[in-house]
């Protein structure tokens, strides 16, 4: 097959890391962009060298010297722009979270079964080397098994200048979890397998927005293993929080979070008696490993050599998580999974 020909569907922040990926790659070129506000999807394809911009993905989905598209506009239009891109017989890589709801979800993944074509997710913490190292001592026993990971983050949503304020807008998001925190669940699930249950608290405190900025998830897997997530752009403009991060602990030790000393980066194990094994790895950590990496996994699963590292139904289970959360805050019970929907 000759070189994969993109269609950037939205020419906002996003597409200024997934365009130098396909730049970058030889086996792919940069064809159109589309985005509703046509100057500026005018301004990137001159910018990026692209062919033709325009207004509209209903157009660009239909143009028969496009093979892939690339889906990156806000979560409300995920579904449809998917949905479209199957239906006109175009490969999609789509941004994260997948969709709102479950059944938008299940029916990208059904319109790209039905196209024979192949659905993609932009879940990059899967190509991430920091967060990959973490993963490997965990398989590797070095807190021993069941173990927890913790994450907490907080600061404010995305806004102006680099990105739009519809993240913090309850009309085209779901808020933190599923725009941030989808990063963690997915690669969560990739480290652990399956969710068995989720427990969570979720409000809206932030002085602006409309979304659930502010959330607690714990979320219990098949493996025994645990999870406590805490995601909340709660903070106003320009603040900082206290402090973040994340680790595993077990019953065999704490696994760190990497930390990079002079050029070297490492990563400390503390284990019983006070003893620490500190552990140097490779990281390479940056935007062009991780849209590079996917990128290049995309095209190999549109050939045929691959399988997308983050598929539909990886999509579809992490929306699941945020869906089985917010029932939980409603009832103030633990939610099993999976849902009834996800049952085919």
């Amino acid at each position: 097959m000759d070189r994969i020909r993109f269609g950037m569907i939205g020419g906002g922040a996003i597409s200024q890391s997934h365009i130098p990926a396909i730049q970058a790659n030889e086996n792919a070129e940069i064809v159109c962009i589309a985005d509703a506000n046509e100057d500026l999807a005018r301004a990137r394809a001159e910018e990026v060298g692209a062919a033709r911009s325009c207004g509209s993905y209903d157009e660009l989905v239909e143009m028969a010297d496009v093979d892939a598209v690339i889906v990156g506009i806000p979560t409300q239009f995920h579904a449809d722009a998917g949905i479209k891109a199957a239906q006109a017989g175009k490969h999609a890589l789509c941004e994260k979270p997948m969709a709102r709801t479950l059944q938008d979800c299940r029916a990208m993944i059904d319109a790209h079964e039905e196209a024979g074509t192949v659905l993609a997710m932009a879940l990059v913490c899967r190509y991430d080397d920091n967060w990959g190292q973490m993963r490997k001592m965990i398989h590797e026993g070095k807190a021993g098994r069941p173990c927890m990971w913790r994450c907490i983050a907080a600061g404010t949503a995305p806004g102006p200048p680099n990105y739009g304020e519809w993240y913090c807008n309850g009309e085209f998001s779901d808020g933190p979890l599923t725009e941030s925190g989808s990063h963690d669940i997915d690669f969560l699930r990739y480290t652990f397998g399956d969710v068995a249950s989720v427990t969570a608290y979720m409000n809206h405190m932030a002085n602006y927005g409309s979304v659930l900025d502010n959330t607690i998830v714990i979320l219990q897997f098949e493996s025994g293993d645990q999870a406590l997530v805490q995601w909340s752009w709660s903070l106003p403009r320009g603040a900082h929080s206290g402090f973040g991060g994340l680790d595993v602990i077990g019953p065999d030790g704490s696994i760190h979070q990497p930390r990079q000393e002079d050029d070297e980066w490492l990563i400390d194990i503390s284990k019983a008696d006070g003893e620490v094994e500190t552990i140097p790895f490779e990281n390479r950590r940056d935007s062009n490993t991780w849209f590079d990496g996917q990128l290049a996994g995309f095209i190999n699963a549109i050939r045929g050599e691959d399988t997308p590292r983050a598929s539909g139904e990886d999509g579809y289970k992490a929306q699941e998580v945020f869906v089985a959360a917010v029932q939980s805050m409603e009832t103030g019970q633990r939610i099993d999974l999976p849902l009834a929907l996800a049952i085919r």
